[in-house]
């Protein structure tokens, strides 16, 4: 697949180089992110929620780099449409928590980041491995928030799972575009 157009000779290697840049941006965030803020105390969850905040709109970059080159894909519009309704509704569920902590404005901008990033995904044309590590990356962040804001149990192990799983399938699908 290329991203080469008539009206852009040569296009195909420059958002080529674009979208790796968006790529390396993002992981170097989130992992330098995840691995930092693995055990911070609670009180400086927001630093942590801006960094990772900036990796998911480097990731939404690459998406948007994508619909730019190759169009929307209108068949992604009830997939996002569903992600807007549960970010939306698990904000309101989240709310009390997030308020109780101090951090409801920091929170709800992350929110709106990550779903930003995943309709951005589903609304591409990038690789469904791509949109998958998308949806799952914002699942780990649920889970993250089910446990922290709802005080609801977590099971053992699966942030980091589905955190890594996340990771690997958005920098293995996204590399691999040329």
């Amino acid at each position: 697949m290329t991203y080469e157009t008539p009206a852009a000779p040569g296009g195909a290697a420059l958002t080529a180089a674009v979208l790796g840049g968006y790529l390396v941006a993002a992981l170097v965030a989130a992992l330098v992110v995840g691995f930092a803020y693995a055990r911070v105390p609670e009180a400086e969850l927001s630093g942590g929620m801006a960094a990772f905040g900036l990796a998911h709109i480097f990731y939404s970059a690459a998406f948007i780099t994508i619909i730019r080159r190759e169009g929307i894909n209108r068949s992604g519009w009830p997939f996002a449409a569903a992600v807007l309704i549960a970010s939306i509704a698990l904000g309101v569920w989240f709310a009390p928590g997030q308020a109780a902590m101090g951090l409801a404005i920091p929170a709800t901008a992350y929110s709106v980041i990550i779903s930003i990033m995943v309709i951005a995904a589903l609304m591409s044309k990038a690789p469904l491995m791509a949109k998958l590590g998308a949806v799952i990356f914002m699942a780990s962040d649920t889970l993250i928030a089910v446990g922290m804001f709802a005080k609801q149990p977590v099971p053992v192990g699966s942030v980091w799972i589905t955190y890594a799983a996340a990771q690997i399938m958005l920098a293995w699908s996204l590399s691999r575009r040329s």
